[in-house]
């Protein structure tokens, strides 16, 4: 009998990963772009679906608005008891200073940061008990949850692993008097490198590890090498990080976690470039690939784990 259940939800080009504890509470893994839409789901319209007014946990692996802003709908309206942010609060240099620079894309970067720091708000509005990711930063702080035998775990990063793209960011946020020129290039440099910021989560059965689910984020090879490295990250399911691009999911990386399962979270139009790769990648694993998209509303596919169940679509 499964004792816990993951369901991976189509929010397009995006991640939204809910995960059932066997006490019935909810944690909710990233949360798409916020689009509310015919084409995609959404966590919020999930929790409505299931009656459920509550997580237990929320949580978001990297600063990207197709991990952050479906995040941000629910803290607004639901009640959200504990949450596991990437960095502590910033204060971000003067909107003006890119307002003069007349840079499109650093006045999206800068408004992604502002909706961040909104989440923060929010949640500490509510009361959430907020904790920051180096929280769970060695092997023997890396527990989140654990109950009926089921437990997740933060894999990545630990203490001492570099984080590029909060580097870079730091290195302007104590410096108002930051040419607007500057400012822009430091935050476009942040949006490229945040996916080496990204977290990592396993949920596994206590007796069987290697039967487990890991959230792989949108972390990229270097990183993944590095977690390797250190430890036996073979899983049964992998949460395709980088929504399948080179960068994040490839032969190496397929090396070290050996998934009989690969779940890409990405919509059919937009993993249609990518299906070359892809089956070459066929060629060099036998896992079954799963893209959230490709399944129409209400329409699921289950996977049997050791104690966990799990579903891909809505």
């Amino acid at each position: 009998m499964n004792k816990a259940k993951v369901q991976f939800l189509n929010v397009g080009w995006g991640d939204a990963h809910l995960i059932q504890h066997p006490s019935g509470t909810v944690s909710l893994i990233d949360g798409g772009d916020g689009t509310f839409s015919d084409e995609q789901d959404h966590p919020l319209l999930w929790m409505n679906r299931n009656k459920k007014d509550c997580l237990e946990w929320l949580i978001l692996t990297h600063i990207h608005n197709d991990h952050l802003q479906g995040l941000l709908d629910i803290a607004k309206v639901k009640i959200v008891k504990k949450a596991i942010l990437p960095y502590k609060p910033f204060l971000l240099p003067p909107k003006q200073l890119v307002q003069e620079q007349d840079d499109s894309f650093a006045m999206r970067v800068y408004l992604m940061l502002a909706s961040y720091l909104e989440l923060i708000e929010v949640l500490a509005e509510q009361g959430t008990e907020i904790k920051w990711r180096d929280e769970y930063g060695s092997n023997a702080d890396s527990v989140i949850w654990s109950e009926d035998g089921i437990r997740l775990s933060q894999l990545y990063p630990w203490k001492g692993d570099s984080l590029p793209a909060y580097e870079r960011l730091a290195s302007i946020l104590p410096h108002f008097s930051a040419e607007g020129k500057e400012v822009c290039e430091t935050l476009i440099d942040f949006f490229e490198l945040s996916n080496h910021d990204s977290s990592v989560y396993r949920l596994s059965d206590e007796q069987d590890l290697k039967s487990s689910v890991l959230f792989g984020g949108d972390l990229l090879e270097p990183e993944w090498e590095r977690l390797a490295q250190r430890t036996d990250i073979s899983s049964l399911i992998w949460k395709v990080s980088h929504h399948g691009m080179q960068d994040g999911f490839n032969s190496r990386i397929l090396a070290w976690i050996k998934p009989e399962h690969c779940i890409i979270p990405i919509s059919l139009e937009r993993s249609i470039p990518l299906q070359e790769e892809w089956n070459e990648l066929r060629l060099c694993t036998k896992a079954t690939l799963y893209m959230t998209g490709s399944f129409a509303s209400g329409e699921k596919r289950q996977i049997h784990s050791e104690g966990i169940l799990v579903e891909v679509g809505n």
